[in-house]
């Protein structure tokens, strides 16, 4: 019986000394001073050592909110035509390629070239404010070839843009084919009217390329501007400064006068070659000779009229083409009428005399009728 008894008082023993080993290691002063990884609340000796714990996230300074606050941003903007491709006379529309360019200052973006290692720092549209600029008279989404965004040790911001555009320029073809046309791109801050942004122009980063390929054969480009204008947006009651940039153009016409005008005097010449035709006998001649003539004013006068929008107005060739017309119709009733004084006048000497008077008049009609339509569309336009 004090055997059993001595066999439980050991047990009993080691079970106390387990438990005391373990109050020990779970109490001790080591593990008290380093809380579980996964505990919500840190101690006051974290916090000491990591200030940034401390820092709510959206204390940091935020670069997308406008430089100025009580004034607006001054952009100095210009635009460098490398190619002027395509104009489409039709739809009124241009294609052009370009260096656009931006400057404006943002003094948040300051920093300490030394301290950074470089002169610029380069950064991506999403990361700081810019101004949004768009083209306002664009007649698709501008292509945007390439894009740089930098910033100078003083906070100068410098972007530039490579852009391929179409767009849309009324066209005054009054004087056509001896017309001059301005063609305007012009651009918008999407987002800021004047009170937010103002615009002016940098004539170091506005021109042209000298290239062969710039000017298409039918144009020449003969001098550029940069107008700096503000659009009243009535519906928000608000303006938003514009900056244009205009090409002045020279439509070389040379083409339209060996391909249209010279050939249409000429078949204007042979409609009054009837009047040295003898009528009694060619009669048929003379009529078949003035309709064909007429025919083909009418097939110019189509080739002519694709290539141009559905105007409200006549153009000078218009005109040209339109007396044309008049004359070759003029012809043809001069022929009837000198067919049917043959066959009833009773002097026969008369009507000889008719014709031989129609084979000088007509040609001095024509050329006073073409020269005060030519002057007036000069003087007018």
């Amino acid at each position: 019986m004090n055997k059993k008894n001595r066999l439980a008082a050991r047990s009993i023993a080691a079970l106390v000394s387990l438990a005391l080993t373990l109050a020990l290691f779970i109490y001790s002063p080591a593990v008290a001073q380093n809380p579980r990884r996964n505990s919500p609340t840190p101690t006051a000796t974290t916090a000491a050592k990591n200030p940034a714990a401390q820092r709510p996230e959206n204390s940091q300074p935020s670069f997308k909110s406008p430089p100025n606050t009580d004034q607006p941003t001054e952009v100095s903007l210009g635009f460098y035509l490398i190619n002027l491709g395509r104009i489409n006379q039709s739809d009124e529309t241009i294609d052009v390629s370009g260096y656009f360019a931006a400057t404006w200052q943002d003094p948040r973006l300051a920093f300490d070239p030394k301290a950074v290692g470089d002169t610029v720092i380069r950064y991506t549209p999403e990361k700081i404010w810019e101004p949004n600029l768009t083209i306002v008279n664009a007649s698709s989404a501008p292509k945007t070839v390439a894009q740089d965004l930098t910033v100078q040790p003083d906070g100068t911001v410098n972007y530039l843009q490579l852009i391929n555009a179409t767009v849309s320029s009324d066209l005054d073809l009054r004087k056509f084919p001896f017309d001059s046309q301005t063609v305007k791109i012009v651009w918008e801050s999407l987002s800021f009217d004047d009170r937010g942004v103002v615009f002016k122009e940098n004539p170091t980063l506005t021109g042209s390329s000298e290239d062969s390929f710039v000017s298409l054969s039918e144009w020449k480009i003969i001098g550029i501007n940069t107008p700096i204008t503000a659009n009243k947006f009535i519906k928000e009651n608000k303006t938003y400064a514009r900056y244009v940039f205009e090409i002045k153009l020279n439509r070389n016409y040379q083409f339209y006068i060996f391909k249209i005008f010279i050939p249409l005097l000429l078949i204007t010449l042979i409609s009054w070659a009837t009047f040295w035709i003898n009528a009694n006998t060619a009669f048929a001649t003379q009529m078949s000779l003035g309709i064909t003539s007429t025919l083909t004013a009418i097939t110019f006068n189509f080739t002519v009229t694709n290539s141009l929008p559905r105007l409200p107005y006549m153009t000078m060739l218009d005109a040209y083409i339109f007396i044309c017309y008049l004359f070759f119709f003029s012809s043809i009733i001069a022929n009837v009428s000198v067919h049917f004084l043959l066959n009833n006048h009773e002097k026969p000497e008369f009507t000889v005399g008719v014709v031989r008077k129609f084979r000088w008049i007509f040609p001095l009609a024509f050329i006073l009728c073409q020269s005060i339509v030519i002057t007036s569309f000069f003087c007018r336009y």
